[in-house]
């Protein structure tokens, strides 16, 4: 699960949230994506997402990067902002998105941050007020969450409400009998929920359903249980976010250290979680097959030696 590093605050103040926020208006415009539910806390964020054409992956990248290096700017700091990649669950069933909407807006209310469920349509980081109201939210499908509460506006909202106030006072427990949302959910980090929108979704291996959706899921992009691959350009992301080394550095060929290690570590990781070939990484990198060979061996022994977890 992904914090801000070494659990620091990721907003300092009120335009880093808007940054933020326009950022992701932008590129969930930009993929198709539609937002259900989202919130921003001081060191950590929520959403809930319908994915679009565009992965998911290519959106939190563009992010979460140009926040990182806008928010360095800003506040005169340098090195790593995210602890790490964001966390991806794909998840299934109407009752899922009704315990997962409320779970993502009553966070400052679980926080402490706003007094009652009245009061948390003041916070401005939150779609609550915008599925309440209809508040201005460049970020929230408004339209799209209410047709899941309900015929009709009116009607949607009465239930949206009832909800609310129900998680509100059960103090926002999740109870889910499969409990992986438990699981992916049960600390704080940097989340965002993926439903399945009739295509193969890729993202973390964490799939929110019943045992015949998982088994769909897996069986549709290819893959076993007791294995879950990944795209070369999710770990590509992951390495750089990992290493805070860009993405051209990684891919170009040099002996500089430390884009010499994060391409190591993007080599062993390529191969092992994305069933990556020795070609398809000669033809990525530029090398022959012993510099592959010897760039997976050092990558396998950084994981090892270091204990890094990707």
């Amino acid at each position: 699960m992904s914090r801000g590093i070494e659990r620091g605050l990721i907003y300092l103040d009120e335009d880093d949230y808007a940054d933020f926020t326009e950022r992701l208006g932008v590129w969930l415009a930009k993929s198709g994506a539609k937002c259900l539910a989202w919130c921003l806390m001081p060191n950590h964020f929520h959403f809930l997402a319908l994915r679009g054409l565009r992965p998911l992956s290519e959106v939190m990248h563009h992010v979460m990067t140009g926040y990182a290096v806008n928010f360095n700017g800003r506040h005169h700091r340098a090195g790593h902002l995210f602890q790490n990649r964001y966390k991806a669950i794909i998840c299934d069933a109407e009752e899922y998105l009704l315990e997962l909407v409320p779970y993502i807006h009553l966070n400052p209310l679980r926080a402490k941050m706003v007094k009652d469920l009245a009061d948390l349509e003041n916070y401005k980081w939150c779609g609550h007020a915008a599925a309440l109201k209809g508040a201005p939210d460049e970020i929230i499908d408004r339209n799209l969450l209410l047709e899941h509460f309900g015929d009709d506006e009116k009607t949607a909202i009465k239930n949206y409400n009832a909800v609310m106030a129900e998680k509100a006072r059960d103090g926002v427990r999740v109870n889910l009998s499969g409990g992986g949302l438990q699981r992916s959910l049960g600390g704080v980090g940097n989340t965002l929920i993926a439903l399945r929108a009739g295509d193969k979704v890729l993202s973390d291996p964490r799939i929110l359903g019943e045992g015949d959706f998982v088994e769909t899921i897996l069986r549709t992009a290819g893959e076993s249980a007791e294995r879950v691959l990944k795209s070369r350009a999710e770990l590509l992301f992951e390495v750089e976010m990992r290493t805070g080394i860009r993405r051209e550095e990684i891919l170009r060929p040099s002996h500089d250290r430390e884009p010499a290690r994060a391409r190591a570590l993007y080599c062993y990781l390529c191969k092992e979680k994305a069933g990556a070939s020795g070609m398809d990484l000669m033809r990525e990198l530029g090398i022959g097959q012993t510099g592959v060979s010897k760039l997976i061996a050092k990558g396998r022994k950084l994981l090892e030696s270091e204990k890094i977890v990707m």
